[in-house]
């Protein structure tokens, strides 16, 4: 271990008009791993299971708590989009039997997501829709 280590001048004294007989470069430190979404899966998992302790499962696989927290908080449905602000998309009108009107007469309104779909009546407000989606996000 002592042989590891190294000294580092911060600055050096030099003659007018003469180069510095010696620098020593210091070597960056650990690259920056990647690590694949199976890996993540499985430490995350055994992150969730009952009795399980952040740090101990953290420090055995070289993390940190933190990006152990990240990787748990973002692995969680919603999460992500949650603080995020809602917003209104481009709305696609499906009229398979022809009969709804362009004026928006329709018996109405269905928002799909992937795991809900919310009926509203065909007249309702941008601010009732707002307050809907917004009760949504927050129940995760």
């Amino acid at each position: 271990m002592a042989d590891d280590v190294r000294t580092f001048e911060t600055g050096f004294e030099r003659q007018e008009r003469q180069r510095p007989s010696r620098m020593e470069v210091i070597p960056a430190g650990p690259a920056r791993r990647r690590w694949s979404a199976e890996a993540k899966a499985r430490i995350i998992a055994s992150s969730f299971e009952p009795g399980a302790n952040i740090a101990e499962i953290a420090r055995t696989h070289g993390l940190l708590p933190q990006q152990l927290y990240a990787w748990r908080h973002d692995s969680i449905p919603g999460k992500r989009l949650a603080s995020k602000k809602l917003g209104f998309v481009p709305a696609v009108v499906e009229d398979a039997d022809g009969s709804g009107s362009a004026d928006g007469g329709g018996d109405e309104i269905v928002i799909r997501t992937a795991r809900l779909a919310i009926h509203l009546p065909p007249r309702v407000s941008e601010e009732h829709i707002a307050r809907v989606l917004a009760a949504v996000s927050r129940s995760g």
